[in-house]
């Protein structure tokens, strides 16, 4: 299997990038990496002038992959980690830290900067997309909580020239069909707006993949478990509705407002079963919406900004296995808040302070069959936050170097609300923090520099686990109010080399992770005979690996009347251990691989043609064998896993195999206004998942068409 991994890799590396298109000297002309600038450091900065590790992925790049989930996105076009449902479930993990997607515990999921209300990245839309940033790293000092491992930031487009739009429609495998809308541009010189809708169904479930790639041992055989080749994934079908919407006014040169709605609508999405079917089967009613405001304007040095926002995600789920369909659970998540900004420039110098609100309710409904309430599975809570940040830019030596360093401080409180049929108190507890960050990048020479950075961040304990107690028929639960947010100390240094003229970026960086206080949950005693459990801090896990990004231009040989680009993105984890107390054994972190490796060639001639050839290599990882329990799914795997890999048959955890997918498109620029395409997903129909009983899609095609006015 070592064989297999070093060869994938070595292929990999032959065929290398990143999104940096040729040279603006003809016709294919694209943006340099000094221009790009990104947002999502409080304050729009060139990306070469960042010292963190920050990528960018384009509207080009999205538009050509032919995805249309942001998890699928970023999974094919940055090597992160993933944990991926059907029934639009997902979250994504950076450097070793695990995807959560009920809190998102470890990685910030930012909609133009401010929190997108939602950990499951399956809800946020494509349509619209300026750029997606991909932060890694800590930046607990400039987000607060949740920003551990790193920070996804989708900044959508803000067109106030001429009006322009477009139309695009797709269909595909397992009768599916996409159809966007997009229409934005200035109505008057003060008043413009910016309106992108997208629709999406698939009819049929889909089919998991039939083959494998990479060779495969007869325990990775019987994890995947060969009957579940080629077969129907259940509930796999579904419909939703994405949009967003921009209406933006300038009042003078230097003051002007921007409101923003962001939806999603997904009535009756199937979920809740593996493809085993062990879980039944249940429906949800999905949806979120989000509204914020942004003020901006400018006094003297100050560029002052304003940013309140109100977003509520509901989640309405019943039981379609029973005789009488009815929901029997019903969620809202509900976040509030806003941003007071003021940005200085000192020539080449910026400077940010400001203050950050955050609030979160969290209150959810039990129904029995008759319709009337039921006991909930937790109380109601709430979480209010006030963060005080600053950070700063600082450039010296013709821009030659720059520093940045940043403070933030938190104020925390947990709100537990009563509720007498759990047992539970009304309660509360505080606490308070502190995040820094230093960074610094030297250009040692034209185009080569050095970079490294170190901070702290943290990840804040929800109400559930610092205050009350509430029984139900699992067990007792009670609130540990001694528990210490999880805490992080990150630093990470490297090389990078960028070319315009020859067509070429490098960069290396190592990065270095000791993760202290992570939350676990564990037995504390019996109260008669009803088990008791509650919450604790683990005593550290450590986190290790590098980070490699390369492109090539072939085009830069021939003056870029093509452009011929191989790139590859890859994360390659050295150690992701945890150590739950002082006296115990170091165990593998679940749900993290080895190695994450993103790679593709990308053709573009001057005649309109557009060609890819995309890979992603997903090393092994750890899971809990969660279904062990089910005597009839997997049948003599336990056995197995005990004879051949007894260290973490203790630990009840399964190694899952490595897999390799390729993908290709193909597109034709009819002329400046008709695109047509073809996407052919997972070419070698390969058998594999993002989650322990969750098959993805095995090949599949999808045709398309985009006219732009």
């Amino acid at each position: 299997m070592k064989k297999t991994i070093l060869f994938s890799l070595a292929s990999a590396v032959t065929v290398t990038a990143m999104a940096m298109g040729p040279m603006p000297k003809d016709s294919l002309s694209a943006t340099e990496l000094g221009t790009v600038t990104v947002y999502a450091t409080r304050t729009p900065i060139p990306l070469k002038r960042v010292p963190g590790k920050i990528e960018v992925i384009t509207p080009t790049a999205i538009e050509r992959s032919g995805l249309r989930d942001l998890t699928d996105v970023l999974k094919n076009k940055s090597s992160l980690d993933v944990i991926q449902y059907p029934g639009f479930l997902s979250n994504v993990g950076i450097r070793g830290f695990i995807p959560d997607f009920t809190r998102s515990r470890y990685v910030a999921v930012l909609i133009n900067g401010i929190p997108s209300g939602t950990s499951n990245l399956s809800t946020l839309g494509l349509s619209g997309v300026q750029q997606i940033e991909v932060l890694k790293g800590p930046f607990s000092s400039i987000y607060g909580t949740n920003a551990m491992g790193g920070v996804i930031n989708v900044i959508t487009k803000k067109n106030v020239d001429e009006l322009t739009g477009g139309l695009s429609v797709s269909a595909g495998s397992y009768s599916s069909g996409y159809s966007t809308f997009s229409l934005g541009g200035g109505i008057t010189d003060r008043l413009s707006f910016d309106l992108n809708a997208s629709y999406e169904a698939q009819a049929l479930n889909y089919k998991t993949g039939n083959k494998r790639l990479l060779s495969t041992s007869k325990l990775e055989e019987a994890i995947l478990d060969p009957t579940t080749r080629g077969v129907e994934m259940p509930l796999s079908h579904f419909g939703v509705f994405k949009g967003n919407l921009r209406v933006g006014y300038v009042f003078s040169p230097d003051w002007s407002l921007n409101i923003y709605e962001d939806l999603f609508l997904g009535g009756g999405i199937p979920g809740g079963g593996s493809i085993w079917g062990v879980y039944g089967a249940d429906k949800k009613d999905l949806n979120r919406t989000m509204t914020s405001a942004e003020l901006r304007g400018r006094v003297g040095i100050h560029r002052l900004s304003f940013t309140p926002y109100f977003s509520r995600e509901t989640n309405d789920s019943y039981k379609i296995s029973e005789a009488k369909h009815y929901v029997n659970y019903s969620g809202i998540t509900t976040t509030w808040g806003a941003i007071l900004q003021d940005e200085m420039s000192l020539g080449d110098h910026k400077l940010v302070f400001g203050l950050d609100t955050r609030n979160q309710d969290t209150d959810s409904k039990r129904f029995k069959e008759d319709g009337t309430p039921d006991v909930l599975y937790k109380p109601n809570s709430s979480t209010q936050n006030l963060g005080l940040f600053a950070q700063t830019n600082l450039q010296f030596f013709d821009e030659a170097l720059t520093l940045s360093a940043g403070l933030r401080a938190d104020f925390m409180s947990f709100i537990l609300d009563e509720n007498p049929e759990l047992k539970s108190k009304r309660s509360s507890e505080n606490f308070n923090i502190v995040s820094p960050n230093l960074g610094l990048k030297y250009e040692i020479t034209e185009g080569l520099m050095a970079h490294a950075t170190i901070g702290s961040a943290f990840s804040a304990p929800d109400a559930y686990n610092k205050a009350g107690e509430y029984e139900t028929a699992y067990g007792i639960t009670r609130g540990n109010p001694d528990l210490k947010p999880e805490t992080s100390i990150t630093y990470d240094a490297g090389l990078s080399y960028v070319n315009p003229e020859l067509g070429l970026q490098l960069d290396a960086t190592y990065f270095d992770t000791y993760h202290r206080q992570m939350i676990i949950k564990v037995p504390v005693g019996k109260k008669g005979d009803v088990g008791i459990s509650s919450f604790e801090n683990s005593d550290k896990a450590h986190m290790n690996g590098l980070e490699l990004i390369a492109s090539y231009d072939f085009g830069s040989l021939a003056n870029y009347i093509f452009s011929l680009k191989a790139y590859v993105n890859a994360t390659i984890m050295f150690d992701s251990k945890v150590k739950m107390n002082k006296d115990d054994f170091w165990k593998q972190l679940e749900s993290v691989r080895k190695q994450n490796i993103t790679f593709g060639l990308e053709y573009t001639s001057p005649r309109g043609i557009e060609l890819a050839l995309t890979g992603r290599f997903l090393g092994q990882r750890y899971e809990s064998n969660w279904f062990g329990s089910f005597p009839n799914v997997r049948k003599g795997l336990s056995e197995l896993v005990n004879a051949e890999m007894p260290e973490i048959a203790k630990h009840n955890q399964l190694l899952h195999p490595a897999s390799l997918i390729f993908s290709a498109s193909a597109h034709y620029n009819v002329n400046d206004n008709l695109r047509l395409g073809v996407n052919l997903n997972n070419i070698f129909d390969e058998h594999y998942t993002e989650k322990d009983g969750y098959h993805m899609p095995g090949r599949n095609v999808r045709f398309s068409a985009t006219y732009r006015f």
